[in-house]
């Protein structure tokens, strides 16, 4: 994965005129997890820009951004399509499909559950976090210094998940009993959001959360989740993403944002944030 995301990199930007501006999110952020994809899974042509073109509606700026649910039937039909095509050799994919081919296990639901989570669940946390992280780093020198002095990532990483929250809300929680909580009671039966950014940012915890800190130790960071209910994505994301704005930065070294980072316009929705564009210089 180390090799195979700066090459994906590379192959996003290999167009771009040193010095013109490149919006990172349309170029970068939103199409690389397709190529990750489309790469580890063996996905087809057809299934690969069917990906692509569902994270193109649903994360780029556009007048009317289609629902979540309203995108079930695009979502189905990528599904059916990666796994009615899933020919390359020894490929994840390919190996799921002969399993239910032979054996049944996995059952057809259970590979289209396993292909829904791969695709799509971690796909919008992923394009917002490296968009995210370039904007981050490009706007704060001290920190991109700090990015470059770590040998290993990972906390960086797990810093700018923490700062960032892509994923601003867990999946509800369904009480099966009365609980207190700091004075609060949840009684059985209620539904219960757990607000990520807000641990994220608890001052108890981490000392000036408004700020991101690269040295710091984000090890309480719950972006992805802890323990059982970490997202499954977890390693994927936080490996892409290292991979992915460490090669930016280097690759490209006197980068710099266009626009003040103050005039970047960020996408909120209910559960997730990330910004809409990153204008950016590559040199």
């Amino acid at each position: 994965m180390d090799g195979l995301a700066p090459a994906l990199v590379d192959s996003l930007l290999h167009e771009h005129v040193p010095g013109e501006t490149v919006d990172l999110v349309e170029r970068l952020a939103v199409p690389l997890p397709a190529a990750v994809l489309a790469e580890l899974l063996g996905l087809d042509g057809s299934a690969a820009e069917h990906l692509r073109g569902w994270a193109d509606s649903t994360l780029l700026p556009s007048g009317s951004p289609p629902r979540a649910r309203d995108t079930l039937a695009t979502m189905l039909a990528i599904i059916t399509d990666a796994t009615r095509h899933a020919q390359r050799s020894g490929s994840a994919l390919a190996r799921w499909t002969a399993a239910h081919a032979d054996a049944r296990s996995p059952t057809a639901d259970e590979l289209a559950g396993l292909l829904f989570y791969l695709l799509f669940v971690w796909y919008e946390v992923l394009a917002d976090l490296i968009a995210g992280a370039v904007l981050t780093l490009l706007g704060r020198p001290d920190q991109r210094r700090t990015w470059h002095a770590l040998p290993d990532k990972r906390s960086a990483v797990d810093e700018l998940l923490r700062y960032l929250s892509p994923q601003v809300l867990a999946g509800p929680r369904f009480a099966t009993t009365d609980l207190t909580f700091g004075g609060t009671t949840i009684t059985a039966g209620q539904t219960v959001l757990l607000c990520l950014a807000s641990a994220n940012h608890d001052p108890e915890v981490f000392p000036r959360p408004g700020e991101p800190d690269l040295a710091r130790d984000p090890g309480a960071q719950l972006a992805l989740g802890h323990g059982v209910h970490a997202c499954l994505g977890n390693a994927l994301v936080r490996t892409v993403s290292a991979a992915a704005v460490d090669h930016v930065l280097t690759r490209w070294p006197d980068s710099a944002l266009a626009v003040d980072e103050r005039e970047i316009v960020w996408r909120s929705g209910f559960r997730h944030r990330g910004p809409l564009t990153v204008p950016v210089e590559l040199r």
